[in-house]
């Protein structure tokens, strides 16, 4: 297949109906970017980080996509009363209507594009990929993350709480109806076949500190988000998010996640008690987690402690800023937050350095690092890389203060 049916076939899988004219200029504009692109060949023939990253089959999909969506962004906009009035609360309603969605993810940074994730969304369940293979599963009540070679690393409630629509998800929030005030937001620019949309972040919103703007473009007749960017503040590079309504729809068991391998060990623990050895099996290099239990927060959100997160080895400037950002979780979801200290001891018997700004909530679980007793991964008594990697799950009892720690961990070796 040539690129040009390529390109054909990305063009038609947009969700939109195109005027004839739009669709003229769209193809006169695309064959004189190949003629450019066929007479520069032999300029690109050395190594190229770009070449590198086009053998991605669905990065140059979307990168014909986003070919596209950009020679659109060069049309002329014309206002109209008629479509300059869609306020933003009616595009949310269109999205809370779609049953299936296939997202790209793609990062602008310099002169780069690459593709940071891609996701798919069905009837209310979710799967992202990540760049590097890690798969992600959402099924409406419980999201669970794998790595790339199928290790459990994290373990929390659905992202969809409380009825979120995908859309809200891919724009943290920002983008939803249900402040009144955004729901009225009516586009900047309104053109043949799309209307654009411009929102800035406000003060209290978690990332306006690096947030500068997004920007959404809606396709005119479906009222469906085509793509939007995220720009960052003081800077040209921007997040790159496409949405394709007509991709074939995965099977159900795609979006089943695999079963979750057995904790390597667990134990009894009590709160703010003494350090309890857990013993690791199944865990090639590990013999042994040293764990602790030593804080638990499960008061008014407003008096949350600013020194939560602190530790010897920590700057108490980022101390804060964590446990800001902790205070703000906790302001939303509730709690209670704890508070672990977790060590390892390896097959040769060495004691590894202390990760004690663990936070976590009950039947929770995220991924977690830790090196040499000495700093860093490379200074173990006998010189050999060790970057030790786990996900600790900490779950009640019948028993007040008394909890039980489950301990998924392995050593990530230079090779990963």
């Amino acid at each position: 297949m040539k690129p040009t049916d390529n390109i054909e076939k990305a063009v038609k899988k947009l969700n939109f109906t195109a005027s004839a004219k739009l669709h003229d200029r769209i193809w006169c504009d695309v064959r004189d970017a190949q003629k450019e692109q066929e007479k520069s060949k032999s300029a690109l023939a050395g190594p190229n980080i770009r070449r590198t990253i086009m053998k991605s089959r669905i990065t140059k999909l979307a990168a014909a996509a986003v070919i596209i969506i950009a020679i659109l962004f060069g049309l002329k906009f014309t206002g109209g009363p008629d479509v300059a009035n869609v306020a933003w609360g009616d595009v949310i309603r269109q999205t809370a209507q779609v049953e299936y969605v296939h997202v790209y993810w793609l990062k602008s940074r310099g002169d780069t594009l690459f593709r940071q994730f891609e996701a798919w969304y069905a009837h209310g369940k979710l799967v992202r990929r990540g760049d590097k293979g890690g798969m992600t599963y959402d099924d409406g009540q419980t999201q669970q993350s794998f790595d790339e070679r199928g290790r459990r690393i994290g373990k929390k409630p659905s992202l969809f709480a409380g009825g979120k629509t995908f859309f809200e998800l891919f724009s943290a929030d920002l983008l939803s109806d249900k402040n009144e005030q955004l729901s009225q937001l009516t586009p900047i620019n309104v053109g043949d076949d799309f209307l654009i949309y411009e929102v800035d972040p406000p003060p209290d919103w978690n990332g306006s500190e690096w947030l500068e703007k997004i920007s959404v473009t809606v396709g005119k007749n479906s009222l469906l988000p085509v793509q939007m960017k995220i720009f960052e503040k003081d800077s040209d590079d921007y997040d790159l998010v496409m949405f394709d309504y007509e991709a074939p729809e995965k099977p159900p068991e795609f979006f089943e996640p695999p079963m979750a391998v057995s904790a390597n060990g667990q134990s009894e623990v009590v709160l703010d008690g003494e350090e309890v050895v857990i013993n690791i099996e199944g865990s090639p290099g590990i013999k042994q987690a040293i764990v602790r239990l030593h804080a638990k927060y499960d008061g008014p959100a407003d008096q949350f402690p600013l020194d939560y997160i602190h530790s010897d080895r920590l700057d108490p400037n980022f101390g804060r800023a964590v446990s800001e950002k902790l205070r703000k979780k906790y302001e939303k979801k509730g709690g209670p937050i704890f508070r672990l200290q977790v060590s390892f001891v390896t097959d040769e018997g060495y004691r590894s350095g202390t990760n004690d700004i663990i936070a976590t909530r009950l039947n929770e679980a995220g991924q977690c690092g830790v090196g040499s007793s000495a700093g860093g991964v490379d200074d173990w008594p006998d010189g050999k890389y060790r970057n030790i990697r786990f996900s600790p799950l900490v779950k009640s009892t019948d028993r007040e203060d008394t909890y039980i720690v489950e301990m998924r961990c392995w050593i990530k070796t230079k090779d990963d």
